[in-house]
């Protein structure tokens, strides 16, 4: 017997809730039940993390390094176009500069993931490391030097792409492995930050934290830690004006740390964070397990490629 109409839409009006209820249930959040053995050892003082050695050095300090060891084989190209000064700290403050959650990053620095620090709160107050180091202006002077790009124009593309592989290789960067590893590593290790600072134990801390810094603050406090310094104290403070910390400014971050420490804030977050990045999800545990987690050798190397090749810096720049 043929159906009815009012038969074939109930029919019809089934198979599209069922469809409805499969694609619903395609989209639920994939389950982190996959362990991962961290590759630090657990160090609150340094803020370690079970994935950071998976993450690679930051661009600047990669990109720099590259551009050094590739000279010898420019020069053999045509172009004689050597490197400006630069320094290993300040393009380490560039990548974290450059790396950073407010541009839209998913997968920022680790400098982001972490709180601030007593040897940092002494030495800078709330002020960003200097970036005086990277040279940015000199750099970009030299990439867009009209007698540089004439020489790139002029050279056999085949054989400046053969160099920069070449440099890529002894330097060991260029993997698509291991980048990937290292984006995902960054991106979940900012995720279980955010996560940590949300558990009730992390935010009772975060109460008797207040409490504690409230005793000598000045200006209104935020409801954690995370949300120093506020607008009011970085106008206060001159934060973007001034490239060095008042002694008003440490004196508040230190304070600061100290009330993060003795109301057991820096323990309970740590804890709460370093055990959320124990278990990930099968897409992110293939990722991570398809590159090497020791990239601490990388960084060394580009380290070392930098404090040997880099052109010296000028008397007072770090």
């Amino acid at each position: 017997m043929r159906p009815t109409q009012r038969a074939a839409k109930t029919g019809t009006l089934l198979l599209v809730v069922a469809g409805l209820g499969a694609a619903v249930l395609h989209q639920l959040p994939e389950p982190a039940d996959q362990t991962i053995r961290p590759t630090a050892e657990r160090d609150p003082d340094t803020w370690s993390m079970p994935l950071d050695g998976y993450v690679q050095p930051g661009s600047s300090e990669e990109t720099y390094a590259v551009n050094l060891l590739v000279q010898p084989c420019l020069v053999d190209q045509g172009i004689d176009s050597p490197m400006p000064w630069a320094t290993l700290d300040g393009l380490r403050a560039q990548s974290v500069v450059d790396e950073t959650p407010e541009r839209g990053n998913p997968s920022p620095a680790l400098a982001w993931s972490r709180p601030l620090s007593a040897d940092d709160a002494a030495r800078r107050g709330y002020h960003a490391p200097s970036t005086d180091g990277a040279n940015a202006s000199g750099i970009l002077a030299w990439g867009q030097d009209p007698e540089r790009n004439a020489a790139y124009t002029a050279a056999a593309g085949a054989e400046v792409d053969r160099c920069y592989r070449a440099s890529r290789r002894t330097l060991g960067t260029g993997n698509g492995a291991a980048q990937s590893a290292s984006q995902t590593a960054k991106r979940l290790t900012y995720l279980a930050a955010e996560d940590a600072r949300r558990t009730p134990e992390v935010r009772a801390a975060a109460t008797r934290w207040r409490q504690c810094l409230a005793r000598t603050a000045t200006h209104e406090l935020p409801d954690d830690p995370h949300g120093m310094p506020t607008t009011a104290m970085r106008q206060a403070f001159a934060l973007e004006a001034r490239t060095v910390a008042g002694d008003d400014e440490i004196a508040l971050a230190e304070h600061d740390v100290a009330c993060q420490t003795s109301s057991e804030y820096r323990a309970a977050l740590y804890d709460a964070q370093w055990n959320r990045l124990l278990h990930v999800t099968a897409t992110d545990a293939a990722v991570l397990r398809s590159a090497d987690g020791d990239q601490a050798a990388l960084a060394d190397r580009v380290a070392a490629t930098i404090e040997r090749l880099a052109p010296p810096a000028p008397e007072g720049v770090d």
